[in-house]
């Protein structure tokens, strides 16, 4: 068994995820305005007939933008295999992610501005009931993945050379081990409920957080710590040269994790559209007090996100500015 070259390893990793990403484009992306209705346009109520005629600009405005994104994606994948520059396959993948999730918060918080001007005033309930973290959050799991890092770090300070590049661990584990108080933060994130059809809304509610805190703990957490782990594992075994069946071992175990991401993600956003089909979209009303029903974000997901968020930027950003100045 010969061991994967490094051109091999991310040509395998460019088959993988151009059919997921265009996958999503296709069954998620592509209509997502319509999610719930022609009676709304990414969870704004539109009146009757919207989608015959200012409809119809707004869905061209967005198509546009979908093929603008995915056009820079493609022609940055087609440069890295003309030059065979293949070190850029991570920053391909992942500065694609970057621009296209704020491209999409923008898009939708532009829609509200524009079309959900006056939304409907609903009465609100009380969810009585309070959330445990232990509920939502696996801490053995939690407990085994920062042994994990810890372990990799012990490793690599003992095996790695003089010349290893350590922005790479240090960026795996900012983004990995962050996702702990993320997740803590999503378990108190909440949203107000209708006074109508409060128990099915609440549940969704709870379905939706229980989802993403799974999905971004499996993508965003144990991914990394896997890679990590593997990286480090190697080069203690054999730091010159990584025997054939350890990179093979870990480039499986790495996909092993990433393919049940993409399962877990798209079958749960099947459920999600399933359970909310006839629920009347978060966005679409606002409550007495004058809140928007979409942004109820607490403060302390908001300050997790932006030092997060803004790490991983840093980390990517200061090669760059390393090489210019």
């Amino acid at each position: 068994m010969s061991a994967p070259s490094v051109g091999g390893v991310y040509v395998f990793i460019i088959c993988l995820i151009v059919p997921v990403f265009t996958y999503a484009l296709v069954k998620h992306f592509w209509n997502a305005p319509l999610q719930n209705g022609t009676g709304y346009f990414f969870g704004v109520e539109v009146p009757a007939g919207f989608y015959d005629g200012q409809g119809r600009r707004w869905m061209t405005g967005y198509h546009a933008l979908l093929a603008a994104l995915y056009g820079v994606w493609a022609v940055a994948l087609g440069a890295i295999v003309l030059t065979r520059w293949w070190d850029m396959t991570p920053m391909w993948a992942g500065g694609f992610a970057l621009l296209f999730v704020p491209a999409m918060f923008a898009f939708q918080a532009w829609t509200r501005h524009k079309l959900g001007v006056n939304p409907p005033v609903r009465p609100v309930a009380l969810a009585l009931e309070s959330r445990r973290l232990g509920d939502y959050i696996s801490w053995p799991a939690e407990a085994l993945a920062v042994a994990l890092v810890a372990l990799s770090w012990w490793l690599l300070l003992r095996h790695a050379g003089a010349h290893f590049d350590w922005l790479t661990p240090l960026q795996f584990t900012w983004a990995a081990l962050g996702m702990i108080p993320g997740k803590m933060a999503m378990v108190r994130l909440s949203f107000p409920l209708p006074a109508e059809r409060t128990e099915e809304r609440y549940r969704f509610q709870n379905a939706a957080r229980r989802f993403w805190i799974r999905l971004s703990g499996i993508l965003f957490e144990w991914f990394l710590v896997v890679v990590l782990f593997g990286g480090a594992l190697m080069h203690a075994l054999s730091p010159m040269r990584p025997a054939p069946v350890w990179r093979w071992l870990v480039l499986a175990c790495c996909y092993a994790v990433w393919g049940y991401g993409m399962i877990v993600l798209f079958r749960g956003m099947r459920e999600m559209k399933a359970m909310s089909a006839d629920l009347r979209p978060s966005g679409s009303w606002k409550t007495p007090f004058g809140r928007s029903s979409c942004f109820g974000m607490s403060r302390a997901f908001q300050i997790w996100f932006a030092i997060w968020f803004g790490g991983i930027l840093a980390f990517i950003l200061y090669p760059l500015c390393k090489a210019r100045f």
